[in-house]
C-alpha cells in the first residue's frame, strides 16, 4: 500500500491544523504569492475555452492546470498515470467512481483524508457537508472523508432525447409517441429538407454527443433500464434486487429498432467515434434532428421527447429524487504537500461561493449575469451578441461542469424579466414521473475482496457491452446472430458473480 504522506501532513491530519505561511487566513486572493495545482479532470472543450478559470486566477491567485479529456480518454488516461507514479495534485469530476474512492483512498492511501483540511480552510464547502445526511453519506468505514461534496437541486432525469421542434412545425409533424412514429418522423427528416436550406442530404436525423449519449437508457422504451453512465453500468433495481439490463430479451429489441435506423440512414455515422467539438458543430450549423443531451442543444428550438411506448410498460433512468449528491467529484493526491492540500482546499472553498457558484454556472457577473439581491440574480439580454459571443459565453464554455459547484439557494431570472428562467427539465420531470425508476442506494464498498473483484470484473463487462451494442447497431455484426455467444461471453466475463457481489454490497 502506498502511505506516502509527509510528516508535517500525517501531523496536520492526526494532530490538528498546522500555521501556513503561504496560504492565507481570510479573504482575497488566498495566497501571499502566485502558485499553481494541476487537475485531471472530464469534459469537453478545452482549457483555453473554459473562460472562468482567469477570472478565478485573478482572485485567488492560484493558476490551475487544467489536464482536461472527454470522459473515456480521461478514465484511460487516469489508468496510465497512477500505473506510472506520475499522477496529478487531483483528480476530479466523473473520471472518479466511489470503488476508486475506496480504492485510493482508505486502501492505497493515495487520497489524502480532507475532513481536517475542510473544517480549517473551507467554511463553504463546510456548511454543504453539515446539510442532513451530508457528511454520514461522504464519510468512509475508516472515518475519513477523502472528496468534496457535490450537492444540487437535481431534475428526476439528468439526460434527455431531444427533437427539433423547428424541423417538425416546417414538416407539419407532431412529436412522436412510439418508436415508430418515431422512425417515421426521422425518414421525414432525412428525406423532406427539414432544416429548409435547400439541400435535401444534409440532415442527420439522430445523433449525439460521446459524452452524453448515454444511449442505453432508450432501451427503456422497450421495458429495461439500460443506462450505462451509472456506478453499476447497465444495471438496475427492482426492489431490493439488483438486475442486469443487457441480457434481455427487452434489451435485444432496442439493438434490433437502432440498428434498423442506422440500416435505414437514419442515424449519424459517426454516433459513436465523433467528440465534443463534432457533435456541436453539426447541431449549431441545424443539421441535427434527434440527439440525447442533458441540456436542450440550442434553447427554443429543441423539445424533449416523451418516454416512447414500444412496449406495454416503457420505463426510464431515474437520476435523483430531486437532490443529488455526488460523493467522488474532487479528491487530492500524496503529491500534494501541506501548503498544496490547504492552498487547494480554499480555491474550491472559493468557487463554493454562492456569487462565484452561480458565475460557474451561468457565466461571469456583468457579461452573463447580473446581481440583483442576495441569492437573486438575472440573465442579460443576448439579442444583440454575435454568433461568436454567444458561443464565447456558451454555458459548457464557462467551467468544467463535471467539478462541485453551491448553487442551490440560488435564483436566475430571465432577461429584463421578473419570473425564474424557465426550467424546462422540470417540464420533462412531470411527464417522465410516471415512468422512472427506483435509484441505487448510496453506500460505500468496505470489502477490499469486493471492491478489487467488483472492479476487474465491470471493466470487462462494461467494455465488452459498449463494444457489441456499438458493432450492432452499426451493422458490422448482427445481435441475433451473436446473441447466446454473447450471453455465453458475459457469464465467462463473471456477470453472475458481479451481481452477486451488487447485491451483497447495495442489499445485504
Amino acid at each position: 500500500m502506498k502511505k506516502l504522506l509527509t510528516g508535517l501532513l500525517v501531523l496536520a491530519l492526526l494532530c490538528g491544523p498546522v500555521s501556513l505561511a503561504q496560504v492565507t487566513s481570510s479573504g482575497l486572493p488566498i495566497v501571499d504569492e502566485p502558485v499553481s495545482f494541476e487537475i485531471l479532470v472530464d469534459d469537453y472543450g478545452t482549457p483555453e475555452e473554459k473562460i472562468m478559470y482567469p477570472i478565478l486566477e485573478e482572485m485567488t491567485g492560484v493558476h490551475v492546470d487544467l489536464q482536461l479529456y472527454p470522459y473515456e480518454v480521461a478514465r484511460e488516461r487516469l489508468n496510465t498515470l497512477l500505473m506510472g507514479n506520475d499522477y496529478p495534485h487531483v483528480l476530479a469530476g466523473w473520471t472518479l467512481s466511489t470503488s476508486d474512492i475506496i480504492e485510493l483512498g482508505m486502501s492505497d492511501g493515495l487520497l489524502l483524508p480532507l475532513e481536517d483540511l475542510i473544517e480549517t480552510y473551507a467554511p463553504n464547502i463546510s456548511a454543504v457537508l453539515d446539510e442532513p445526511g451530508v457528511r454520514e453519506a461522504m464519510t468512509l468505514p475508516d472515518g475519513h472523508i477523502y472528496t468534496i461534496p457535490f450537492l444540487v437541486n437535481e431534475p428526476l432525469v439528468n439526460y434527455l432525447p431531444y427533437i427539433n421542434s423547428e424541423w417538425l412545425d416546417r414538416l407539419g409533424l407532431s412529436v412522436p409517441t412510439t418508436p415508430g412514429e418515431l422512425k417515421e418522423v426521422l425518414i421525414a427528416f432525412r428525406d423532406e429538407d427539414a432544416n429548409g436550406n435547400g439541400d435535401p442530404n444534409d440532415e442527420i436525423p439522430f445523433s449525439g454527443t460521446p459524452d452524453n449519449l448515454s444511449l442505453g437508457m432508450c432501451a427503456g422504451w422497450f421495458g429495461v433500464d439500460a443506462y450505462e453512465k451509472s456506478e453499476y453500468p447497465f444495471f438496475y433495481r427492482d426492489g431490493d434486487t439488483i438486475r442486469f439490463a443487457a441480457n434481455t430479451e427487452e434489451y435485444r429489441e432496442f439493438i434490433r429498432y437502432f440498428a434498423d435506423l442506422y440500416q435505414e440512414g437514419l442515424i449519424d455515422p459517426e454516433l459513436f467515434t465523433q467528440d465534443e467539438s463534432m457533435w456541436t458543430a453539426k447541431v449549431n450549423q441545424g443539421l441535427v434532428g434527434v440527439c440525447i443531451s442533458y441540456n436542450q442543444p440550442i434553447e427554443g428550438s429543441y423539445v424533449y421527447l416523451p418516454v416512447l411506448k414500444g412496449c406495454d410498460e416503457p420505463v426510464f433512468h431515474r437520476s435523483s429524487n430531486g437532490t443529488s449528491l455526488f460523493r467522488s467529484q474532487v479528491a487530492l493526491t500524496d503529491r500534494c504537500d501541506e501548503d498544496m492540500a490547504a492552498t487547494i482546499i480554499r480555491w474550491f472553498d472559493v468557487t463554493f461561493d454562492p456569487d462565484v457558484s452561480i458565475q460557474l454556472e451561468h457565466g461571469p457577473l456583468g457579461d452573463s449575469i447580473v446581481k440583483l439581491d442576495e441569492h437573486l440574480f438575472q440573465m442579460v439580454d443576448r439579442s444583440d451578441w454575435s454568433a461568436e459571443k454567444d458561443e464565447t459565453y456558451a454555458w459548457y464554455n464557462y467551467y468544467t461542469q463535471s467539478l462541485p459547484k453551491n448553487n442551490k439557494d440560488n435564483v436566475l431570472l430571465s432577461a429584463g424579466e421578473d419570473t425564474p428562467v424557465p426550467d424546462y427539465k422540470a417540464e420533462a420531470d412531470a411527464a417522465y414521473e410516471p415512468y422512472l425508476n427506483e435509484i441505487f442506494p448510496a453506500v460505500w464498498l468496505e470489502d477490499e475482496t469486493d471492491i478489487r473483484r467488483a472492479s476487474t470484473l465491470s471493466v470487462d463487462i462494461n467494455s465488452y457491452v459498449k463494444t457489441k451494442m456499438a458493432q450492432w447497431i452499426t451493422g458490422q455484426a448482427n445481435v441475433d446472430e451473436e446473441w447466446d455467444a454473447y450471453l455465453a461471453q458475459l457469464e465467462q466475463y463473471g456477470l453472475t458473480e458481479l451481481t452477486e457481489i451488487y447485491q451483497r454490497i447495495l442489499f445485504g
